[in-house]
């Protein structure tokens, strides 16, 4: 398959995602025409701009920049998975912390910019931030190592591009549980990623890449 064509089947898997967690989504140039139009529209949330990437081998910090660039004011995300490994969603540091309070003045997110993500989300103890560096990043064993550590708490991964901002990526069913709005109560274990993880954890090796 070539990877225009992988392409369009990460677009149209990425919409079905949105479909089945009851958000009307469809694919931007399948229904414009145009290849400036996105990856994929959806009417559910349409606050959103999703950048979709089917690939084996992602510059994350890249796909992050074109969805900033291409959102035109929307909050930016890139939506990304590679051959049997399950969806991943990258954000920006800030929209993750407005997830985290709901925090719809981006007041609270905009202080807790200034430090760590391990600062911001050392409060709530149902939730696990692993901070991962390297070049050479493979974003699916860091989020497979990470849901090792993390036992039964939500869990999510901190990195940063090349100007040091900080990237946030999330399982695609954590990412749905924060647009609903269902937090994990603090003494209760989080059992909704268990059948996503062990995707994860059936195909990873446990070194990260660092160059």
């Amino acid at each position: 398959m070539n990877s225009r064509n992988k392409g369009k089947r990460g677009e149209r898997q990425w919409r079905d995602e949105l479909r089945e967690n009851g958000y009307p989504a469809r694919r931007g140039q399948q229904f414009s025409g145009s290849p400036d139009s996105p990856d994929v529209v959806c009417d559910g949330l349409p606050w959103a701009h999703f950048e979709v990437k089917f690939v084996k081998q992602l510059n994350l910090p890249a796909a992050m920049a074109q969805a900033r660039r291409d959102a035109s004011g929307k909050a930016a995300f890139v939506a990304h998975r590679r051959n049997y490994w399950p969806w991943l969603v990258t954000m920006d540091a800030e929209r993750f912390y407005r997830f985290l309070q709901r925090d719809l003045t981006g007041e609270w997110a905009e202080r807790m910019m200034a430090g760590s993500p391990l600062a911001a989300c050392g409060e709530f103890t149902w939730l696990h931030c692993a901070i991962r560096t390297g070049r050479r990043l493979n974003i699916h064993e860091a989020i497979a190592q990470t849901r090792r550590e993390a036992g039964r708490r939500v869990f999510i991964v901190a990195h940063q591009d090349r100007e040091g901002r900080w990237l946030i990526t999330v399982t695609a069913e954590t990412f749905f549980n924060f647009l609903r709005g269902v937090l994990p109560p603090e003494n209760e274990p989080n059992s909704n990623q268990d059948k996503e993880c062990r995707a994860l954890t059936s195909a990873v090796t446990t070194k990260e890449q660092n160059v």
